[in-house]
């Protein structure tokens, strides 16, 4: 399972929400409010880490599990760049790409049916660079 057969239109989706949290909820948003790049990025991880506190409040299960599996991916990206670098985000990008595809050719073309397949994906994964 691990993405249900990763393709090119999965890829160029996360690849557009990953360029656009950086180009317009970093770069954009900075320019606008007249701060750094950091000043931003942290303002944004302030606002994402108290929204989690509320998603509780979602009636439905299923568009909560989504809004907060999609508020934590927005964040962990965030925390990413802020690690990497902003300048460095187009590579970063590229990088949790590969990845991704990886996690996915590895498990379909190798693990998939096999003992411990979850176990020795995730050992692969440790293996390749972000």
């Amino acid at each position: 399972m691990p993405l249900c057969g990763f393709n090119q239109k999965m890829i160029q989706g996360i690849s557009g929400l990953q360029e656009g949290l950086v180009e317009h909820g970093i770069i954009t948003r900075s320019k606008k409010k007249s701060q750094t790049h950091e000043q931003t990025l942290q303002k944004e991880l302030e606002d994402m880490s108290r929204f989690m506190k509320e998603i509780h409040g979602i009636k439905d299960p299923e568009v909560k599990e989504i809004t907060e599996a999609l508020t934590r991916y927005a964040c962990a990206f965030y925390k990413l760049i802020n690690k990497r670098g902003i300048n460095n985000y187009k590579e970063t990008i590229q990088n949790l790409n590969k990845y991704f595809w990886e996690m996915d050719n590895k498990y379909y073309s190798e693990l998939e049916g096999k003992p411990d397949d979850m176990k020795r994906l995730s050992e692969h994964l440790n293996e390749i660079e972000v």
